[in-house]
């Protein structure tokens, strides 16, 4: 399991993925299940401490393989995949527009 985004802040929304997950299951040629975890912001703290009693759900969605490209190009288009496929499903604004745009992070 690989969380894509690295960590997550108090503002909802989606936040840029890096590329090391999917560079692995493009490498690999395993599919990617994307999933939304809802409740986390409320159940624990972006600055540490003891998680709050409260309810986490995930929702998994369907698996996305990797186009048969190169391993880089490939890793690339499925993050992008996903990430469009999350946002779709979360519903959460894409807090990458605000960032500066970063293909090899």
């Amino acid at each position: 399991m690989f969380f894509p985004e690295g960590t997550f802040t108090r503002t909802p929304g989606l936040l840029k993925f890096h590329a090391g997950a999917f560079v692995t299951a493009a490498r690999a040629g395993c599919p990617v299940v994307p999933a939304i975890v809802r409740g986390t912001r409320h159940v624990l703290s972006p600055t540490g401490g003891l998680p709050r009693p409260g309810r986490i759900v995930i929702r998994l969605l369907p698996a996305i393989q990797a186009a048969p490209d190169s391993p880089d190009s490939a890793s690339m288009s499925l993050r992008d995949r996903a990430r469009e496929v999350i946002l779709t499903e979360l519903g959460e604004p894409d807090l990458s527009l605000a960032e500066p745009k970063d293909e090899a992070a």
